[in-house]
C-alpha cells in the first residue's frame, strides 16, 4: 500500500513504469508528497492570490511525508467482465442475498443459487425503472465468489481503462516469484544537506534486512504556483482548519500550531524496481520472506503518520459512490488499517479529501469503525440505515468507535452499541450481542425493543449520547495529518462494555472483523444538497493477540 497525503502544494508531473501486452497496458506513477510548516516557506505574493509563488526555505526540513503508486490499466480484449459493483452480496441464513442500491436505498433485489446464478425477486421484476443497469435478462449474470459480485460479459469497442492506488506498504515481488518483505522510510534531503545549491531529494527506501535498497527518488522543484497547492491544513489543538488569512505574514500563530503546505510532485522509479504484469517487482539482491508477518509497531496519536507506513490495511476505489447519495471526497475514503497493543485498539482512515470538513454554518460528518466482535453477520446489524446515509457493510456491525464532526470543527468522540436492548442496558453496562436495528422508532413512531445506543465513556461510567450533543469519551482520542487527508483513533478497551458474564465484547484474545464508514452532509459544497457517505470493505479475521 502507498500514500496520498495531500498538504497544501499540489504539482502533478510524473515518470512511469509502463508494461506492454497484446490485450494490457499498465502505467504506473509514482509520487512524493512533502508537508512543511508555513513557517518554514517563502511566499512570493500574497497567498491568497493564484499567481503567487512559494518555495521551502534552505535547509528547510518536512514535518511529513508520503507517496503513492497510481498504476492505469488499458485492456483491450473483449468481451469483458462488468461487475455490478451498485450491490453488495451478504451471507444471511445460508444465503446469499443481493442489495442493490437505487435511488430509493438499498434494496434486497434476489439472490444467488447454489450453481453461482442470480435468482431474482418481486422486486427486481416489478421496479425495472430503479434498475436501469440490470439487465432483463438475468440468464447473462454470473457470481464471481472472489470478487463477491455478480458480473456480466459484454462487447466493448475501445479500450477499458481502470485506476488504483497503492499506499505504503508496497506488495513486491522477486524475479523468483517470492513476496518481498522489509520496512519502508521515505528518506529526505534538504538543499543545504546536499551541497547548498541542489535541490533537496527525497528517495523511497526498502530496508531489507543487511539491504537498504532505493525504489523510487526525485528533486523538490524549486517553486510552486499558488494554483497548485491547498491551504487550510488541520489544527490538532484547535480541533479544526486553518484559515487562508493564517497564511499571511501579518498572522499571528497562537501557541505551537502552525498552518502547513504539502508539496505533491512526482518521482520516478530506480533501476531497483520492474513493472513485472500487474506486480512490482524488486530486481536487486534481497533477502525473501516465507510468510511475511506484519511487524509490532508502537503507535502514538500525535498527527505524525510514520507510524502507520509498514501496517497492512485494505486499500478502496477513489470516486465509488451510490445513486441516493452525493460525490464528497472528505469521506471517499482509501485506505484503512488497524493496530492494537494491551490497553488499545488503533484505526487509520485516509480520505481523498479532508476529514471531518463541513460547513461551518451547521455542517455535519461521521465516522465510523464498524466491529463484528463474534464474526457473525446474524447478531448486531448489517449497515444499511433507513435513512439517507451510507454504504451497505456485510459484516455484522456489533458495536462501533466514532467521532462527529460539527461546523467544521471537531465535537466529540463515542460508542455505538449494536446489540440486544437499548439504552438501560448500555447504562447497565450489561450487554448482550444479538440482532438489532439502527434506528431507535420504527417507521410508526414506536421505539423498538432492540436499537443501536450510542453513548460517551467518561471517568468509567457511560452516558447515553446523540448526534450534536456535547460531550467526549475520555477513552477515545483521535489526532489529524497536517493536510487533513489521514485520521488516526485509539480507543481504550476499558471504553467498550462487558456482557453478563463480565467479559468485555472487545478484548485481548479475540479475533474480529472491521470495517470503517464515514459521511457527512453536502453543504459545503455549493449545487449539493443530500448526504454523502463510503465506507471500506472488512478486515476479517483481526486477532487481538496479547
Amino acid at each position: 500500500m502507498f500514500s496520498l497525503r495531500s498538504f497544501v502544494i499540489q504539482c502533478l508531473w510524473f515518470a512511469c513504469l509502463v508494461t506492454s501486452a497484446a490485450a494490457q497496458q499498465l502505467t504506473r506513477e509514482v509520487t512524493f508528497e512533502l508537508t512543511y510548516q508555513n513557517r518554514d516557506l517563502v511566499w512570493l505574493g500574497d497567498p491568497a492570490s493564484p499567481t503567487a509563488l512559494v518555495y521551502p526555505r534552505p535547509g528547510a526540513l518536512p514535518i511529513a511525508t508520503d507517496v503513492q503508486v497510481t498504476t492505469r490499466s488499458e485492456r483491450h480484449e473483449s468481451p469483458v467482465r462488468q461487475y455490478h459493483r451498485d450491490a453488495r452480496i451478504v451471507l444471511d441464513n445460508g444465503v446469499r442475498q443481493v442489495r442493490a442500491f437505487t435511488s430509493q436505498r438499498e434494496q434486497l433485489i434476489g439472490a444467488i443459487d447454489d450453481q453461482g446464478h442470480f435468482v431474482p425477486n418481486a422486486f427486481y421484476k416489478n421496479n425495472r425503472d430503479l434498475l436501469p443497469d440490470w439487465p432483463d435478462d438475468v440468464s447473462a449474470l454470473r457470481y464471481d465468489a472472489n470478487e463477491n459480485a455478480l458480473y456480466r460479459e459484454v462487447a466493448v469497442t475501445g479500450p477499458v481503462i481502470t485506476e488504483s492506488l497503492d499506499f505504503l506498504p508496497l506488495q513486491l515481488t522477486h524475479a523468483t516469484g517470492n513476496t518481498v518483505t522489509g520496512k519502508f522510510s521515505i528518506n529526505h534531503q534538504s538543499s543545504l544537506e546536499v551541497n547548498g545549491k541542489s535541490p533537496a531529494t527525497v528517495a523511497l527506501v526498502l530496508q531489507n534486512e543487511n539491504n537498504a535498497i532505493a525504489l523510487a527518488h526525485a528533486n523538490l522543484p524549486g517553486t510552486f504556483q499558488r494554483a497548485d497547492v491547498r491551504l487550510g491544513s488541520f489544527d490538532n489543538q484547535a480541533g479544526t482548519y486553518f484559515t487562508e488569512n493564517n497564511y499571511r505574514a501579518s498572522a499571528n500563530s497562537q501557541g505551537g500550531a502552525a498552518p502547513s503546505v504539502t508539496f505533491t510532485f512526482p518521482g520516478e522509479f530506480t533501476s531497483s524496481v520492474k513493472s513485472d504484469g500487474e506486480a512490482l517487482a524488486v530486481d536487486a539482491p534481497v533477502a525473501l520472506a516465507v510468510s511475511p508477518k506484519n511487524a509490532p509497531t508502537e503507535i502514538k496519536i500525535d498527527g505524525n503518520f510514520d507510524d502507520w507506513r509498514n501496517i497492512v490495511g485494505v486499500d478502496d476505489p477513489r470516486g465509488d459512490l451510490v445513486p441516493y447519495l452525493e460525490y464528497v471526497p472528505d469521506v471517499d475514503l482509501l485506505e484503512f488499517k488497524v493496530a492494537h497493543d494491551e490497553q488499545h485498539i488503533y484505526l487509520y482512515a485516509r480520505v481523498a479529501g479532508q476529514v471531518g470538513r463541513t460547513h461551518p454554518d451547521g455542517g455535519r460528518g461521521y465516522f465510523y469503525a464498524y466491529m463484528d466482535v463474534d464474526q457473525n453477520s446474524g447478531t448486531g446489524f448489517l449497515p444499511t440505515r433507513d435513512d439517507e446515509c451510507y454504504f451497505g457493510v456485510d459484516i455484522g456491525d456489533d458495536c462501533e468507535v466514532q467521532f462527529e464532526f460539527v461546523n467544521n470543527r471537531f465535537r466529540k468522540t463515542f460508542y455505538g452499541f449494536c446489540g440486544l436492548g437499548g439504552d438501560q442496558h448500555v447504562l447497565n453496562q450489561v450487554v448482550t450481542l444479538g440482532k438489532s436495528q439502527y434506528g431507535r422508532l420504527d417507521a410508526n413512531g414506536v421505539e423498538r425493543a432492540h436499537y443501536k445506543s450510542e453513548y460517551i465513556y467518561r471517568n468509567g461510567v457511560p452516558e447515553i449520547t446523540e448526534d450534536l450533543k456535547l460531550g467526549t469519551s475520555d477513552t477515545i482520542h483521535l489526532a489529524v495529518s497536517p493536510d487533513g487527508s489521514e485520521v488516526e483513533i485509539a480507543s481504550k478497551f476499558s471504553g467498550f462494555l462487558k456482557d453478563a458474564n463480565g467479559r468485555p465484547i472487545v478484548g485481548l484474545g479475540q479475533t474480529i472483523d472491521l470495517a470503517t464508514g464515514m459521511e457527512c452532509d453536502s453543504k459545503a459544497y455549493p449545487g449539493k444538497s443530500k448526504w454523502a457517505a463510503d465506507n471500506t470493505v472488512p478486515i476479517r479475521g483481526y486477532r487481538l493477540s496479547p
